[in-house]
């Protein structure tokens, strides 16, 4: 029963995650000169209608004696569903700024979508049931979930443009890869931390949450490892192999942020 009263805030989360991971590496490959206009425009949209998603979620989320049920901070909480609004119409604008011919304009853009993105997941990270709400580890999670999220999601867009320019280099789709090879690499070294602290003690007195553990590490985390490393290896010989790589990649990756912002809403653990 708690885990589906958390179920509204823990999407609306992981849909912020997928919106700022792939704003952020469409601006870096931008920023490197290595991103098709097009795939700008498609991750864009994606991007906006991910942080659309998360508003529509906003009242369906937890509040009240249901809030407190589960150890949520309600004052965070609603704030956080306030900032949905803001990320997506910053998200919206950028999608906006893909179909004008200003590069500064889109990065400016990004930048301020980026930095709404953050704040939102850190108002989201106060509200866990915890008796430190500015843990830094905790603040670090879902950045790094939104890196690796979102980030495969721009990579598996992004191996769709070799179809129609099979004559561009493999580079963008390697560098895409790779961003999300860094990002999960820091995920786990987080996940170290936390259970070494003995944050994840907690966890294994239910099934449920030894579940969603397993998910996260086995899944979400080695799993995605090894699919970004097998696509940043192929893209060099076959990009559309690669690009199938990171379909499964993505789904590996988003199965690990559920599970994982279950666990961070439940028992306030960064993993």
């Amino acid at each position: 029963m708690d885990t589906i009263l958390t179920l509204p805030l823990v999407l609306a989360v992981v849909l912020v995650e997928l919106a700022l991971g792939g704003t952020f590496v469409s601006w870096f490959l931008e920023r490197r000169g290595e991103a098709p206009g097009g795939f700008l425009k498609l991750v864009a949209g994606v991007d906006a209608l991910a942080a659309a998603a998360a508003v529509g979620l906003a009242p369906a989320l937890p509040r009240g004696d249901a809030a407190a049920k589960i150890g949520l901070d309600t004052g965070p909480l609603s704030s956080f569903g306030q900032s949905l609004a803001l990320v997506a119409v910053l998200m919206t604008a950028q999608l906006v700024f893909t179909f004008v011919p200003a590069k500064n304009l889109r990065n400016v853009g990004a930048v301020l979508a980026m930095a709404a993105g953050v704040l939102a997941l850190g108002v989201a990270t106060v509200a866990r049931p915890t008796q430190a709400p500015y843990d830094v580890f905790a603040l670090l999670a879902p950045p790094l979930g939104a890196l690796a999220l979102g980030g495969i999601d721009a990579g598996m867009l992004l191996g769709h443009w070799y179809l129609v320019t099979p004559k561009l280099s493999p580079a963008p789709l390697q560098n895409a890869a790779l961003v999300v090879v860094a990002a999960v690499l820091l995920q786990l070294g987080l996940v170290a931390v936390t259970y070494a602290r003995g944050d994840l003690v907690g966890t294994t007195s239910q099934i449920g949450l030894v579940v969603a553990l397993g998910i996260r590490i086995g899944v979400g985390l080695f799993m995605t490892l090894g699919v970004a490393l097998g696509g940043w290896w192929t893209a060099r010989m076959n990009t559309q192999s690669s690009t199938g790589l990171l379909y499964v990649g993505l789904g590996t990756a988003l199965a690990g942020e559920i599970s994982a912002r279950v666990l961070f809403f439940l028992t306030g653990a960064a993993v």
